[in-house]
């Protein structure tokens, strides 16, 4: 079986992943785990609930960056977005909380 390596980003991820993975998945609101460049490493079920009318065709959300994502939703809705850094040796990723304004 091949090893997949892991990069710093998605070595720090997979850690979150180990401490709170299953609280992400659950959360009522909408949890993007982004690279400290932006490009979205994982999404919770309420982001993909949340975001699932903006794409014609649609895409999955790993592996496109937030910014784009949050401007084609900003376009067709009011959102409220909470970004949160999380450090782990060295490594940081981004954490977005993200929920439509009127709720």
């Amino acid at each position: 079986m091949a090893v997949a390596s892991l990069d710093g980003p998605r070595l720090t991820l997979a850690l979150v992943e180990a401490q709170v993975g299953s609280l992400v998945e659950v959360l009522p609101v909408a949890v993007l785990i982004a690279s400290p460049f932006g490009e979205i490493l994982r999404a919770n079920e309420a982001a993909i609930d949340l975001f699932d009318d903006l794409f014609e065709d649609p895409l999955p959300l790993v592996g496109q960056f937030v910014s784009s994502v949050l401007d084609l939703a900003r376009a067709a809705r009011s959102l409220r977005v909470r970004l949160r850094w999380l450090h782990h040796e060295g490594e940081m990723l981004r954490l977005y909380v993200i929920h439509e304004a009127n709720c």
